[in-house]
């Protein structure tokens, strides 16, 4: 590890970026997020135990792909072993697959914050929370709870069970489950998101892989209080899920290079007059410096297993 003054520096730079971004207006908060959420990783670096004497990191382990004009259009790719590489050994899940692009309007919905202001609204897969408070009445069955779904999976699949399937298959800690019991009661509909009681075979009495100590199925984010984890779909060619600490770190990675080099392009994109972006954008951004705090202090209190 790093020692407590490389991690006191870090973590004073982190501090101060956050307040400058929340004084800063929206054509250059992202710089300062994402800075932000840089200097947060090497205090979480520096205090890991995952790390070791390993510590020594150099570069972000992030690029993006600018030249579109449409902001989903915007490419993120992973090259090298920088600090989005770090964090996620830090988290101790997967970081996204070295070279392979992706949108990010694909890395958007799986930061779960966003569902209020989702950028696109194509009924792609978000992060959900699956909460396993529900045990039903028969030894043999285990029941559970998926909270923060976005109400557009309501509108495109309604009780078509076997669309729903398709798509709750998209998500690693879900694969295989049975849905027939689970529509057996109807959709809880919040303000801007719904819920679903779910109902499932156990295998050996075992409670689901999601929810066991040390799975990477799902993964632990904001304030814990109990066993319920975020989930998210496999991006790309991933095989397990996000950790939306990532995601995070990929969407402000990706919005501070169109800041920083492509000033005209996001000036556009932040108009609230004319491009269909910005109300995401603002939401996003005003999130983002409250929840970096937030994640950095669930991390580092975590420090043994924050993921």
């Amino acid at each position: 590890m790093l020692g407590p003054a490389p991690f006191q520096a870090s973590l004073e730079q982190c501090e101060q970026f956050v307040r400058a971004a929340q004084d800063a207006d929206y054509a250059t908060r992202p710089l300062q997020l994402f800075y932000a959420m840089s200097q947060g990783t090497r205090a979480a670096v520096a205090a890991s135990p995952r790390v070791g004497q390993d510590w020594r990191v150099h570069g972000h382990g992030l690029s993006a792909l600018t030249e579109p004009t449409e902001l989903p259009d915007v490419e993120v790719f992973a090259n090298g072993n920088g600090l989005f590489q770090y964090m996620a050994r830090v988290l101790d899940f997967s970081p996204l697959v070295q070279e392979e692009r992706i949108r990010l309007g694909d890395l958007w919905p799986l930061i779960p914050e966003s569902i209020e202001a989702p950028l696109e609204g194509n009924g792609e897969p978000s992060a959900i929370m699956f909460w396993p408070g529900v045990w039903s009445q028969h030894h043999t069955l285990y029941g559970a709870e998926l909270h923060w779904i976005r109400q557009d999976v309501v509108s495109r699949y309604g009780q078509d069970k076997e669309a729903l399937a398709r798509q709750f298959a998209q998500y690693p800690a879900l694969k295989g489950l049975p849905w027939t019991a689970s529509l057996n009661v109807p959709w809880q509909v919040g303000k801007s998101t719904v819920s679903l009681a779910i109902h499932f075979d156990l295998t050996d009495g075992q409670r689901p892989d999601v929810i066991k100590p040390g799975s990477r199925l799902g993964a632990r984010y904001g304030v814990q209080v109990g066993d319920e984890r975020f989930i998210a779909p496999a991006v790309g060619s991933m095989s397990g899920p996000m950790h939306p600490v990532l995601a995070w770190w990929a969407v402000l990675l990706g919005l501070s290079s169109l800041a920083r080099y492509e000033p005209a392009g996001w000036a556009k994109m932040i108009d609230v007059n004319s491009s269909p972006y910005a109300t995401a954008v603002e939401h996003l951004l005003d999130d983002a410096v409250l929840r970096i705090p937030g994640m950095l202090l669930n991390i580092l209190t975590n420090v043994d297993d924050p993921g």
